[in-house]
């Protein structure tokens, strides 16, 4: 019984580092068509919209107003979109129209955003953003754009 414990740990060890996913951001897991290895991020989950806002390094109500390009992080692409700020909550970005990415999804066989780009949108959203390497992105894939229609009372304080 005492060699079956160690032997499943080891059987453990394998079945994860066999997935061709790294578990570590920036470990060198970019991901290159047909090498079959990438980066796995484990996204934090907020459990209220005021979680997500004292995370924030950014919040802003604004709308994408088109596609600026693209960036990389965690070794898939990130759509830039230009965002019309209308209205800074929590934090300082200036003035004026803003360049903010996605966050996309990772382990994801090389797809960004199989759920598509939250950002994507012509709707009036909440952005939840930090500033990595200099460039705003919403802070995870799926808790980065919350939609915010006008006369709806901001759901934290």
């Amino acid at each position: 019984m005492r060699k079956l414990v160690p032997m499943a740990q080891v059987g453990l060890l394998v079945a994860v580092l066999g997935t061709g996913c790294s578990l570590i951001p920036g470990s060198g897991g970019e991901t290159f068509p047909g090498s079959g290895s990438e980066t796995c991020v484990d996204w934090v989950r907020f459990a209220t919209p005021q979680d997500q806002y004292d995370h924030a390094g950014m919040v802003l109500i604004g709308k994408s107003l088109s596609q600026a390009g693209e960036t990389s992080i965690y070794g898939y692409r990130a759509t830039t979109h230009l965002v019309e700020v209308e209205r800074v909550l929590k934090g300082n970005h200036g003035s004026g129209n803003l360049s903010i990415s996605s966050m996309p999804q990772t382990c994801t066989g090389g797809e960004s955003y199989p759920d598509g780009d939250p950002l994507d949108t012509d709707q009036r959203v909440i952005i939840f953003a930090n500033q990595q390497g200099g460039e705003w992105f919403t802070m995870t894939p799926a808790q980065g754009v919350l939609p915010f229609q006008q006369g709806t009372a901001l759901p934290f304080r």
